[in-house]
């Protein structure tokens, strides 16, 4: 319990600053959100010694710090890194732990809803936090080579990130079971804990977190001097950070576009035959068209050989893909039969 006591004293203190020097938005006050995480650290606060090592240099940079624009962006960056875990000890403590415990939902159920949210909290509240923490305690404050040294650990947003969809859907199901529907709604009026904020909603911070790092970290490089120890530190987090920031999103249309694949596999009778699931292949185009028979019309008379329509024609759904094209019959129950199979030249 001591070896965290410091960390848990500066995150209060640098609190403090903030509520009594500046707002993070000048546009809205954040005045209650800082009181109410001071409220959190109150009782730690009374077992710190005020002249730990932490927090004299801490006080000793704030002191000459100023209002300055690198200083309240590191405050919003400590003081949203909080935020975030509180939200996902929440999540995790009033909801998926009494859930399992109650046994209210199935274990597959809580996988599918809250994926890996549990492995996630325990990297952000053991490791991240308090390496920022004790990083805008220092001297230089310098967070770039904390991003840099647990950059590797973003990329489990990658799996969370792939499952969101289906914690969305697997989440509505669940609600229409009244045992489910009472317990969410049990759990969100509790105030003090939770917020007003639905279980969707903060299912949903994790997807929103990575962008929101970019965000901070381009402006905190923006407002570092050249000079400053953490410029270049900080310049190197930021660009490992958009690499597994697009790598997240590549998974995420890969993960997609193999689910669709499976989905039309299972929906296209006679398909078996062709398999439709390939790491190359993407969808690109799907519409319906209706082929006709025509004939021509020989005359006597000079002119055009009119044109007369023999069949009504029989419409075709068309699935076209990046290496072959669907042609499929629709059935009276609009089910997709394979008829023909067109593939590609490379």
């Amino acid at each position: 319990m001591s070896d965290i006591l410091p960390d848990s004293a500066t995150v209060s203190r640098v609190l403090w600053q903030l509520r009594d020097e500046w707002d993070l938005n000048p546009l809205y006050s954040q005045a209650d959100t800082v009181d109410c995480m001071l409220a959190q650290h109150c009782n730690t606060l009374a077992l710190i010694d005020d002249t730990s090592e932490v927090s004299c240099a801490y006080y000793e940079k704030a002191s000459t710090a100023g209002n300055s624009q690198r200083m309240k962006i590191l405050s919003e960056l400590l003081v949203t890194e909080v935020t975030y875990v509180d939200t996902l000890k929440n999540v995790v403590g009033v909801y998926l732990n009494p859930m399992r415990e109650a046994k209210v939902l199935s274990e597959t159920e809580l996988r599918e809803i809250f994926s890996n949210i549990e492995v996630i909290l325990a990297f952000h509240n053991d490791h991240f936090l308090p390496a920022v923490t004790y990083a805008i305690s220092r001297p230089e404050m310098a967070v770039g080579s904390v991003f840099l040294h647990h950059s590797a650990h973003f990329r489990l947003y990658s799996t969370y990130t792939n499952n969101h969809e289906v914690s969305v859907k697997t989440l509505s199901s669940v609600a229409s079971r009244r045992a489910a529907s009472c317990f969410i709604q049990s759990a969100r009026q509790d105030v003090t804990q939770i917020g007003q904020v639905s279980l969707d909603g903060h299912l949903l911070t994790p997807v929103q977190r990575l962008p929101r790092y970019r965000m901070l970290l381009t402006d905190l490089l923006n407002n570092t001097p050249p000079d400053h120890s953490d410029h270049e530190p900080l310049f190197a987090a930021l660009k490992d950070l958009n690499a597994i920031i697009f790598e997240v999103n590549e998974k995420k249309r890969a993960f997609e576009n193999h689910s669709q694949l499976r989905r039309l596999q299972a929906s296209i009778s006679g398909s078996a035959a062709i398999p439709l699931v390939a790491p190359h292949r993407t969808l690109r185009l799907v519409d319906s068209f209706c082929l006709q028979s025509f004939t021509k019309l020989s005359t006597r008379k000079s002119g055009p050989a009119a044109c007369k329509r023999v069949t009504d024609g029989y419409t075709y759904r068309y699935l076209l893909f990046n290496d072959i094209l669907l042609q499929c019959s629709v059935a009276a129950n609009k089910d997709l039969k394979l008829s023909r199979v067109y593939k590609f030249d490379t």
